[in-house]
């Protein structure tokens, strides 16, 4: 990528020289007495024609002339950051004492280190150069930009062992630091200096030219290459890290994060002391969230994101959740609003939801102000009837929470033609009072479907809804949709996948889901056994292909299959719902069809009355209706009109068209401003999406994909 691909894309001047006209002679005295890396050592160079060497100006007695090999680099990178910063000191100096501040060049505000020797506080990581915020501990917290160092040049495609070692260092810092919207790394390799963005859906190298000389013997040209590399370098490391790195300004470790409703570029206020928010202001709303701390779960080092805290909003216990998504996936957000609008009972209430930043690099980041939902079905459980699988309580509470999962599931299928498509142990949430909630529909999937559709205003109204959502969201409804279908064998937490999931289905239907809550509930049940039966097997991890092997199996003994999901005995009551659920799923007419949906997922389910006795006369009503259409998998059925929103003028050439947006997004009547961070960018690798994550959920659980 270029330089000023770059840059645009970071919503940042396309200039190769941002100082030409403020500062026109800028660092030129350094370029001018650079050294030049001679094998494993820095050397004065000499001009061409010349026998002299070159006087070493403000380099002399410099402690990298002594050093050796990646030393010897480190050292003089170092040393050539701070004349750099002593250079504009003095410009600045120069310029105070004129009529033109305007012509004020930025100063250096970070803290440089070397860690080559030593691990960075708070990892494992010896890191060659880290460029800290001023002020703060010198910890992995606080870590602005790193610098690794290579004696030799790293060649594109860039090798093994090297992208290895600075992912390492990229995903460490995605771990620690919450506030991140990309890791930026400057290699330093021979001579030459380039920048490696990672984002969270790619990773890209920017060559930024030759930090010092590449051979003894220098001409004009040559001089003007080094200069313009440092003025490059020093413009990155000026620069404050909410418009480089993060999402807010989190250098001076202030204590809040404010969301403020304008239409300017500088537009989120925030500060994170050691990356854990402690109060955001809703300034619009009139209220104050206190963060009561961060809810830890799995990082991937790529791919989707999700960052929970734990708050209070309006005197109630909340949940603020940031989330990494492709955009040309669904956001969350939008899925609650059109349940919301849907009247679907059984989801969080949204307090307020909105998009941080619109595009970058390919993914969004988006927020959401829940109410806290309680704990997950396992945790709720574990606390009250751990060995207590005889209990008529725990038989009333499975009951509820299956009439209260299956309304929600029907009617976000019927009335909102939705499908969730993780329902996972950590994704069903019982409060105090057995009210279940159901949470994280960030992989869930509008269905254009007008099998529900009373009439055709009924199904224009669907239309207009569909496109307010995806205008309002900012996202193309015709790719969502496309997308969304894609990736049907690929969303869900693979523990709990139905079996025509596990063995690629590329339709999907409320069945699914139905099926994914049976193995939640065996699987919750298997976990409160004192001592869960020896001959279990039907959640052993293996691979796709041999897990619903041995699962269909399991389910294809009626008299023992919950025997070999680790349930040896339980109450009269408890073992017919389980019997029912798995008639309902897995036998029909023609007997047990487990291993049939193996090769045919739209093989029909069971009889719909034996979920009678677990369900409500309005979601039979739903599930029965149009011959059963909501069971049944499919496809988004009707291509809409696609919906892109406005673009502005590009500032360079990109491989893919791109959404920009300079002011923030908002919706639901929380306004989150922010600079957009611009054009998708081309993508350097393949994504590994992952992890859509839960609310409220401090427990391990099976990495989600998709």
């Amino acid at each position: 990528m270029d330089f000023n691909v770059l840059l645009g894309n970071l919503d940042l001047p396309p200039v190769d020289d941002p100082f030409k006209e403020d500062a026109p002679k800028l660092f030129q005295s350094l370029a001018e007495c650079a050294p030049y890396l001679n094998k494993t050592k820095m050397a004065q160079t000499r001009r061409e024609g010349s026998t002299k060497l070159q006087p070493s100006g403000p380099f002399k007695g410099s402690s990298f002339f002594g050093a050796e090999k990646e030393k010897a680099v480190t050292s003089y990178f170092q040393r050539l950051v701070a004349l750099m910063h002593d250079e504009a000191t003095k410009h600045n100096k120069r310029i105070s004492k004129t009529a033109n501040p305007s012509q004020l060049v930025p100063e250096f505000i970070y803290d440089i280190a070397d860690h080559q020797s030593k691990e960075v506080p708070g990892s494992s990581h010896k890191m060659d150069v880290v460029l800290f915020y001023a002020n703060r501990p010198k910890h992995i917290n606080n870590v602005h930009i790193i610098v690794e160092a290579k004696l030799a040049n790293v060649g594109d495609p860039m090798d093994e062992k090297t992208f290895a070692q600075i992912a390492d260092y990229q995903y460490c810092i995605w771990k620690k630091q919450r506030t991140r919207a990309f890791v930026p790394v400057l290699l330093v390799h021979g001579s030459q200096l380039d920048l490696v963005v990672f984002a969270r859906g790619h990773w890209y190298r920017v060559w930024l030219g030759s930090l010092c000389h590449g051979r003894q013997i220098i001409d004009t040209q040559d001089v003007k290459d080094v200069r313009l590399a440092m003025v490059r370098l020093y413009y990155l490391i000026t620069l404050p890290s909410e418009r480089f790195g993060h999402i807010c300004d989190v250098s001076q470790g202030q204590q809040h994060l404010r969301f403020v409703k304008t239409s300017g570029v500088d537009s989120v206020l925030a500060a994170v002391e050691s990356h854990v928010m402690a109060t955001v202001d809703l300034s619009d709303l009139g209220d104050l969230l206190k963060i009561g701390g961060y809810v830890e779960r799995f990082v991937h080092p790529r791919g989707r994101l999700a960052h929970i805290f734990r708050t209070t909003f309006q005197k109630q216990k909340a949940i603020l959740k940031l989330s990494w998504t492709p955009v040309d996936r669904m956001p969350e957000g939008a899925v609650y609003e059109l349940l919301e609008n849907a009247n679907v009972k059984g989801m969080p209430r949204v307090f307020a939801c909105g998009l941080v930043r619109t595009n970058l690099f390919g993914y969004r980041l988006e927020y959401l102000v829940l109410e806290d939902c309680g704990s997950t079905i396992q945790e709720y459980l574990l606390a009250t009837y751990k060995g207590e699988l005889g209990s008529g309580e725990l038989y009333n509470i499975i009951r509820d929470v299956v009439w209260q999962t299956l309304r929600c599931l029907a009617r976000a299928r019927v009335k909102a033609n939705v499908l969730h498509r993780d329902i996972s142990a950590g994704n069903i949430m019982i409060d105090s009072d057995g009210v279940v909630r159901i949470i994280d529909w960030g992989y869930a999937k509008v269905i254009d479907d007008a099998s529900f559709d009373i009439n055709e205003r009924a199904t224009r109204d669907r239309r207009a809804l569909l496109d307010a959502t995806a205008t309002r969201w900012r996202y193309d409804d015709h790719e969502v949709l496309q997308n969304e279908d894609a990736h049907d064998p690929l969303t869900g937490t693979p523990l709990y996948m139905s079996i025509p999931v596990l063995a690629g289905a590329k339709e999907r239907g409320l069945a699914d889901d139905v099926e994914s809550l049976f193995y939640v509930i065996l699987h919750v049940l298997t976990k409160l056994q004192a001592t869960p039966d020896s001959a279990a097997c039907g959640f052993d991890q293996h691979d796709n292909k041999t897990q619903i092997m041995v699962r269909a199996g399991c389910l294809a003994l009626e008299r023992h299959f919950l025997r070999f999901f680790g349930i040896s005995s339980c109450s009269d009551d408890l073992r017919r719902l389980l019997c029912d659920l798995r008639k309902f799923l897995f036998v029909n007419s023609d007997g047990c069809i487990a291993s049939g949906l193996i090769v045919d997922p739209t093989t029909p389910r069971g009889a719909v009355d034996l979920l009678q006795p677990y369900v409500d006369a309005d979601t039979m009503g739903l599930l029965l209706r149009k011959d059963e259409a909501a069971l049944t998998p499919m496809k988004s059925a009707v291509q809409l009109p696609s919906f892109r929103p406005p673009s502005s003028s590009s500032s360079g050439p990109l491989d893919e068209a791109r959404y920009s947006e300079n002011a923030g997004v908002s919706i639901g009547g929380l306004g989150m401003s922010n600079r957009s961070l611009g054009k998708r960018a081309r993508e350097a690798e393949g994504t590994d999406e992952s992890d859509g994550g839960s609310l409220g959920s401090v427990s391990k659980r099976s990495k989600s994909q998709g």
